[in-house]
């Protein structure tokens, strides 16, 4: 089918007054005089049974107002689809293919359109808002209704970015507060108990502030799921040219950790300040050990763990 930069400017105009993301659905375009044939056309993109759009999405907020013309009233966008509005970190990045999540409640009609997967919840646990147009849940909710999905990991990866202060923090929505602790786990208390809620409640004990990017949050649990001493996040080292921040430190060891994703690797000028930076805390008395996304790959983890625990080992630490 063809993307929006070949459609021909006159499939525009057949589209019918109720267009909501450059999307509509086919009895909306026949109650306003729009032809079946018209709407049936191969130019049009097919995102859902009985919409049709004008381009192909390309991320999970492109999809969703494709679904918009076909969402009824007491239906929300829910688990990883709420979570990916909200701009909360999923271990996997969006793919045109991901089922579009929906919640209803107990008792109401769950859709069963292709690409859509429907849930129902009791009222208690419908705690919704709306966000760019789109009625969703709310971000704890829509992270309680995704814990079947996720790993531990990815639950405290969620919790980490909600009560993060980072203005850096990477695809965080601009209208997601920053949380409190307490602020969390008053809503999973409401949730009304259930492994989802056992497993977030565990999780929250063990989020942390500050954090810029969900990479250093799986480093830290690597590391300490491995028998390794909490880091301090964000340590700020004051040296002769200047001061430097570390993704994670041991300041009584003099071990620090720096997640690079790949910008500092095909950014140049990026590069050159990681040799600069490292150069200048080694020579201060720092162990520093960069750490790739290849590193938090399951395979991976154990190696990594042996290289900072022995690190730390020979700046004085022995394990309790």
């Amino acid at each position: 089918m063809l993307q929006s930069a070949h459609m021909e400017p006159h499939y525009e105009a057949w589209m019918p007054p109720k267009v909501i993301g450059g999307s509509a659905r086919i009895s909306d375009a026949q109650d306003a005089g729009i032809g079946k044939f018209k709407m049936s056309t191969g130019k049009l993109e097919r995102p859902f049974h009985g919409v049709r759009s004008l381009t192909r999405a390309t991320t999970a907020h492109e999809r969703a107002l494709q679904y918009r013309s076909k969402l009824k009233r007491e239906q929300w966008f829910g688990g990883i689809t709420a979570m990916r509005l909200w701009g909360l970190p999923l271990p996997r990045p969006w793919r045109l293919d991901e089922l579009t999540r929906l919640v209803v409640p107990s008792g109401a009609y769950r859709p069963r359109s292709r690409g859509v997967q429907a849930s129902s919840l009791i009222p208690s646990r419908l705690a919704v808002t709306v966000l760019d147009d789109l009625p969703l849940l709310r971000p704890v909710q829509a992270v309680l209704h995704a814990a079947d999905e996720l790993s531990n990991e990815d639950l405290l990866a969620a919790f980490d970015a909600m009560i993060t202060s980072s203005k850096v923090y990477p695809g965080r929505h601009q209208q997601l507060e920053v949380w409190s602790a307490g602020g969390i786990g008053a809503e999973i208390s409401a949730w009304g108990g259930g492994s989802a809620a056992r497993r977030a409640e565990a999780a929250l004990g063990l989020a942390r502030p500050d954090v810029d990017s969900q990479q250093e949050t799986r480093l830290r649990h690597v590391l300490v799921e491995g028998g390794l001493p909490e880091p301090v996040l964000q340590h700020i080292v004051t040296l002769p040219g200047g001061t430097r921040v570390l993704d994670v430190a041991w300041p009584q060891y003099g071990v620090g950790g720096e997640y690079e994703g790949d910008h500092h690797r095909s950014d140049s000028v990026q590069w050159h300040s990681d040799i600069s930076r490292e150069r200048s805390l080694t020579l201060a008395g720092w162990t520093m050990l960069r750490v790739t996304k290849r590193d938090l790959r399951p395979e991976h983890r154990g190696a990594l763990q042996r290289e900072f625990w022995r690190a730390l080992s020979r700046g004085g630490w022995t394990p309790s």
